[in-house]
């Protein structure tokens, strides 16, 4: 397992066996010098001076982090330039169609999901993404973005409103809130990922074959107008701020008001709403009603409104 940052499978077996029986020599352990000399030049272990030398490891927490992290650096450094050479790529390659080297046609399921996944890691520090139904498949967790969530990547999801009434969909969304993901919802007007390399990935269709096929957009003016799509929509949608796990039903005005206005506000049915909360319909319409009777609204639409103008939704 700690090839990964440099040891051989000797070197791992070495140094954990120190760790359990430090000091040793290597005749107790069963090793040859060559293996420890290794281990001292990674500063995993050092030598006493004794005849025969014995050997002490150096805490993991010291030793084995140091490499990590020096090993993370080269990763990193390895992406970047990575990054730079695709970017290189698309511009130097000859005698292609312009529009040939900007837009690529990806098809078949595996590969539209290579690609969303290579989309994801080549990000530098963001991912903006469009979600919408239909679904190819049930919703899903997203691995790659847990991990860079956890690295520092922002991650920007603007869900659609009929998404919020897929089986799961909240519960998911409930786990990228609760790792860092902002999450907004409102009109979506089609699937889409885009990252800062910059790099989009669009599905060709917008029905029950949205994952068969898709249109990958390098940097270009294409680029630029699906960017500036993305940030009209978020800008227009409602934050979505959810809790650990199913919420309880709300016990006082307070509680209602924090749970239940940014789902009404972002436009989701009662049954939707009652799915989240844990509410049932009855008591989901009870607390619509006397929210709409706080506000002095007619509608769903001018509570929402209302909510909006008085600053609620911004309020802890």
């Amino acid at each position: 397992m700690l090839e990964i940052i440099g040891l051989s499978y000797a070197e791992q077996a070495l140094y954990e066996a120190l760790v359990e029986h430090s000091p040793a020599t290597l005749a107790e352990l069963g090793h040859v010098v060559s293996t420890a000399a290794g281990l001292e030049e990674l500063g995993l272990i050092t030598r006493l001076p004794e005849d025969p030398p014995r050997y002490v490891a150096v805490s993991p927490e010291m030793g084995l982090d140091a490499l990590i992290r020096a090993r993370t650096r080269e990763l990193a450094a390895a992406r970047h330039r990575a990054a730079q050479l695709a970017a290189r790529f698309h511009r130097s390659v000859p005698d292609q169609d312009p529009e040939n080297d900007r837009v690529e046609v990806v098809v078949g399921k595996e590969a539209v999901g290579r690609w969303f996944r290579r989309l994801q890691e080549g990000a530098r520090r963001l991912i903006r993404v469009f979600d919408a139904p239909p679904y190819a498949t049930p919703v899903g967790g997203n691995a790659v973005e847990f991990e860079l969530l956890e690295r520092g990547v922002e991650y920007r999801a603007l869900y659609d409103r009929r998404a919020m009434e897929v089986p799961g969909t909240l519960s998911q969304i409930t786990r990228y809130v609760a790792a860092g993901e902002q999450a907004r919802v409102g009109d979506v007007p089609v699937k889409l990922a885009l990252n800062d390399l910059p790099l989009a990935i669009m599905p060709l269709r917008h029905d029950q074959h949205v994952v068969e096929s898709a249109l990958v957009v390098h940097d270009s003016t294409l680029l630029d107008a699906l960017s500036a799509l993305f940030e009209m929509c978020w800008e227009r949608a409602v934050p979505l701020q959810v809790r650990h796990g199913r919420l309880a039903e709300a016990t006082g005005t307070a509680d209602v008001q924090r749970d239940l206005l940014p789902l009404l506000t972002a436009g989701l049915t009662d049954a939707a709403i009652a799915a989240h909360l844990g509410w049932s319909d009855r008591t989901v319409r009870r607390h619509v009603r006397a929210m709409m009777v706080r506000l002095d609204a007619r509608t769903r639409f001018q509570a929402g409104y209302q909510a909006v103008v008085r600053g609620w939704l911004d309020a802890p």
